[in-house]
């Protein structure tokens, strides 16, 4: 498995952590109330790992992806929550407008806009930080088995992609929800945006 030199692997949380930041920020004025999200931690895995990662093949989970080509090369960005997970931030979004029978109504919506925020603001920072052009396409949503939703986005066996995973926790009244940012790339388009990235963080 291709790896990180500590350096490298700096300058890629510190891109998702400076992203994030933004994103919480955005989040909260939707809500009206603060967002705490952790700094981030990071590794790289491969296919294989990602297809057994904590347990998930069998669980439901939701994800938004977004679609992504340009000077990086081309890849795709998911976020990705479990199911129940899912819900609490809609009722968070909703608050006592929704009832909680309706939530799932609008779990669609609510989380594709969540995506959009953050996916967007990781995108955006990272075309900013390395000067590098990308075009996103629109977020996709998708509820159901882990392993028939992610995993069938990253099986083309011709493509050498790498997953940088990245761990956040969010913090609202507190509840703590878990989630989780795939970022799927070729291994050296993640080892040459991460040097572009220590260039400019100096």
């Amino acid at each position: 498995m291709n790896n990180l030199t500590e350096l490298e692997r700096d300058s890629l949380c510190e891109l998702f952590n400076i992203s994030l930041g933004g994103a919480a920020k955005l989040m909260s004025e939707m809500i009206s109330d603060e967002i705490l999200l952790t700094v981030p931690s990071l590794k790289l895995i491969s296919k294989a790992e990602a297809r057994n990662f904590e347990n998930l093949s069998k669980q439901e989970v939701c994800t938004v992806e977004q679609k992504f080509v340009g000077d990086i090369g081309n890849g795709s960005a998911f976020l990705l929550f479990h199911k129940s997970a899912s819900l609490e931030i809609v009722k968070m979004m909703m608050k006592d407008y929704v009832a909680l029978n309706e939530v799932s109504q609008f779990e669609k919506d609510a989380l594709s806009e969540i995506g959009n925020i953050i996916l967007n603001a990781i995108l955006s920072n990272l075309a900013k930080m390395s000067n590098y052009k990308i075009e996103t396409h629109i977020p996709e949503f998708f509820s159901g088995k882990y392993e028939e939703l992610f995993i069938n986005s990253t099986s083309n066996p011709n493509e050498d992609n790498s997953i940088l995973l990245v761990f956040i926790d969010y913090q609202l009244k507190g509840k703590e929800i878990k989630g989780y940012i795939f970022f799927i790339l070729n291994f050296d388009s993640i080892k040459n945006l991460s040097r572009v990235l220590i260039e400019k963080l100096k």
